[in-house]
């Protein structure tokens, strides 16, 4: 099992004129076409704006979802370094004792639940977060959230978070969590309209 959304899953073409060149689904099928799907292609020496219709049975989706990145940005910063104020939206980098930011999670890093991170990060769409777990598999994560790790005595699960809990990063939840969607939560934070799904089996770090 994995909780990805399928914006983030990527595709091969295994056969056809466009063979071996890898896309991602981000399109509807032409009116009248059921039997083809319009793909963007993010291999290199392609427009990644060009939408190219392509027959369903000639694609198959890569083992990893997403695309692999360094996320070569800031180096990670702890608590003392992480001015919440003015670097929270800028960094994404907070990694500390018992807490980290999902593009800093590491393999081998052990979650509060008890789950094991196995691979390093991948970049899923819009920005997303990919990580991949030893029981659950691959999650999918909004950059900004705040993982609880293991020793970790302040988190919570998504659906069991509270109005008014403030999370690791001062986030504040301003509106019970909703689950609409198997493996979903649907999280507001500092803003009702503000929503974040959040994969329900991640553990988030409470301040």
């Amino acid at each position: 099992m994995s909780i990805v959304r399928e914006e983030s899953i990527v595709y091969t073409i295994v056969s056809g004129t466009h063979g071996g060149k890898e896309c991602v689904i981000r399109a509807d099928p032409p009116r009248g076409h059921a039997e083809l799907i319009g793909v963007v292609f993010t291999g290199e020496g392609e427009d990644p704006n060009r939408i190219v219709d392509v027959r369903i049975g000639t694609l198959a989706a890569l083992e990893a979802p997403g695309w692999a990145d360094d996320f070569p940005y800031d180096a990670p910063c702890k608590f003392e370094k992480y001015n919440l104020k003015e670097l929270y939206h800028k960094t994404k980098r907070l990694r500390d004792t018992y807490v980290t930011q999902p593009s800093v999670v590491k393999e081998g890093d052990i979650l509060a639940s008890g789950e094991i991170v196995v691979e390093a990060p991948r970049r899923g769409w819009n920005s997303s977060v990919l990580i991949r777990l030893d029981r659950t598999g691959w999650v999918e994560v909004s950059p900004r959230l705040p993982i609880a790790l293991k020793g970790s005595g302040k988190f919570r699960f998504p659906i069991n978070l509270r109005m008014g809990d403030r999370l690791a990063t001062d986030c504040l939840v301003v509106k019970q969590p909703t689950s609409s969607e198997v493996n979903w939560t649907d999280v507001c934070l500092d803003r009702e309209d503000c929503r974040i799904e959040v994969a329900s089996c991640l553990p988030l770090a409470l301040k």
